[in-house]
């Protein structure tokens, strides 16, 4: 989250912050850490689709701009991943018994592990379709997409990506503040996707966090 708010000349940390986050996603949620991967088939290949998506990030970003298809198996996969992580991560807080402080810490990493994915995904669609998200300014619209200060990009990672992450949590939260528009269909669509997604998230972790707040013995007979 903070890497966000870093300078544009720092941009190539948020990237590291990207692998990061889908490295120690792909960990935790598959078993590695607690020693249990390989349990199943599902694991194995969760872990497979999680390994496979830093070397997509690494080849998207280090692509030059002009090639647009280059972020294309990054968004399947990307989308694919994340959405799978989610359902996991949900049925492992439904595991708890009760809503103790590593469950709700595990929520709230979830719902800022959407937001940020989201903010990937859209990212992406922007180098594959240019133009996708424009700002909305007194003189117009203009492009919120820019390369780093002193020249023309030449890879990806040199573009400064900081308001399409921002308008990724603007989404999530259906806050609307009206300055980015997303223009083209497939980043309206990505935007409606997110707008449903985030509301859709609280109300199912609600309701595991209250059920666990009862305690085990509120759960239904026979359960």
């Amino acid at each position: 989250m903070l890497s966000l708010a870093f300078p544009q000349t720092l941009s190539l940390v948020g990237s590291v912050s990207y692998l990061l986050i889908t490295v120690l996603t792909t960990l935790e949620l598959s078993g590695c850490l607690a020693g249990g991967v390989g349990r199943s088939w599902s694991d194995r290949l969760f872990l497979a689709l999680g390994c496979t998506n830093p070397f997509l990030q690494l080849y998207w970003l280090l692509t030059p701009e002009s090639r647009r298809l280059s972020g294309v198996p990054l968004l399947l996969i990307t989308t694919l991943f994340i959405g799978w992580s989610l359902v996991r991560l949900v049925r492992t807080l439904g595991r708890e018994p009760r809503a103790t402080r590593s469950v709700v810490v595990g929520a709230v990493a979830g719902y800022l592990l959407l937001g940020l994915s989201g903010g990937l995904v859209l990212s992406v669609l922007e180098t594959i379709q240019p133009g996708s998200f424009l700002a909305n300014t007194a003189d117009g619209q203009a492009a919120i997409v820019r390369p780093q200060a002193g020249g023309r990009a030449h890879s990806v990672w040199e573009l400064d990506f900081a308001r399409i992450n921002y308008f990724a949590f603007v989404s999530l939260t259906t806050t609307g503040y009206g300055d980015i528009t997303p223009a083209r269909p497939p980043a309206r669509m990505a935007s409606v996707v997110l707008g449903i997604a985030g509301p859709l998230y609280i109300a199912v972790i609600l309701g595991v966090l209250i059920n666990r707040f009862k305690g085990p013995e509120a759960g239904v007979p026979g359960d």
